[in-house]
């Protein structure tokens, strides 16, 4: 395969949400990380960096906006409200231009040196290039959440989702272009970016923990992402509830032939085995509602048809590629 060994623009998508103790730190990194040496040395002809705001309530975009208004060659968009983190992906996607389109979280767990590594993946024929955590240093029932996460998706999911992988990426504007394109409003990027197919590459890493702050994903943030990935990639949790009800009929057959038996000492058997499908039918109808209620509740959400997200304000940047003008 040839390599790709053309000068290419990339822009930076960085989601924040009450960021404003781990921007300095995060803006220092970015510079070091995209200085014009380092440019030059990774043939990178313009790197900007797309800030989505998501209704922060701190100082976040006000540190943004003089950074911009300096020279910083970024824009800031700030959405009208907190939408949820794969929401501002999804904004930060729409406002990409560049030939090459990264991810990262602002809080330093996605560590911008690996950026240009993944370049390099990308110059040796990948199209997309993700981040696969293989240790993280984080609270440790927040780590096993995590992973039972990855795997509950990986085994719901019709679409071949990495293990252990999360939005840090890089992909092709080819990748980026196509995934814009699908029409669905509740979006899950990563398993968008799974859909989509092309050439994909892992790349492991030890993830750190945050620079400063605290996580904003709680345990339900935590559910809401897991719900929606499933759902929103796969009908295999409505295949299962249909084999749940197809063998609770069985087991239900199966009770009726204990009526035809002889009861013997004590407790009939089929008395036993009545309460017993009783149970076992209470926790199959409420498991079945529970899954219908997912799909039905995200198909309605569907349907009304409102954006992903709305836009209050939106700072750019003059100057900043595609035409390569802008410095770090």
């Amino acid at each position: 395969m040839e390599r790709r060994e053309r000068r290419v623009t990339l822009d930076l998508v960085i989601p924040i949400w009450n960021e404003e103790d781990t921007l300095p730190a995060l803006l220092a990194r970015l510079r070091e990380v995209f200085s014009a040496p380092a440019r030059e040395r990774h043939r990178l002809g313009g790197v900007r960096f797309v800030f989505v705001d998501d209704g922060s309530r701190d100082r976040s975009a006000e540190m943004l906006a003089k950074e911009i208004a300096a020279g910083l060659p970024a824009i800031l968009c700030r959405l009208s409200r907190n939408f949820g983190h794969q929401s501002a992906v999804s904004a930060g996607l729409d406002l990409a231009e560049a030939d090459l389109v990264a991810v990262i979280d602002a809080d330093l767990q996605d560590p911008p040196e690996l950026v240009p590594e993944m370049v390099a993946r990308w110059r040796e024929g990948s199209d997309v290039v993700y981040a696969q955590r293989r240790k993280r240093k984080d609270n440790p029932l927040k780590v096993a959440g995590a992973w039972v996460f990855y795997r509950l998706v990986a085994l719901l999911a019709d679409l071949d989702i990495p293990l252990d992988s999360g939005d840090f990426c890089l992909m092709d504007s080819r990748v980026t272009r196509a995934m814009k394109a699908l029409p669905e409003k509740l979006r899950f990027p990563r398993g968008l970016r799974a859909w989509v197919g092309f050439r994909q590459n892992g790349l492991e890493y030890d993830r750190p923990p945050r620079a400063a702050g605290r996580s904003k994903y709680g345990w339900r943030r935590l559910y809401r992402l897991a719900t929606d990935g499933v759902v929103s990639s796969s009908v295999r949790p409505l295949q299962l509830a249909q084999v749940f009800s197809v063998s609770y009929l069985l087991l239900t057959l199966l009770g009726l032939t204990a009526l035809l038996r002889p009861a013997s000492a004590g407790i009939p058997p089929f008395v036993l085995g009545g309460y017993l499908l009783i149970v076992i039918g209470n926790f199959v109808q409420v498991l079945c509602i529970y899954i219908l209620g997912a799909y039905v509740g995200r198909t309605y959400l569907e349907v009304k048809g409102r954006p992903t997200y709305v836009v209050r304000e939106l700072i750019p940047a003059p100057d900043v590629h595609p035409t390569g003008k802008g410095t770090a």
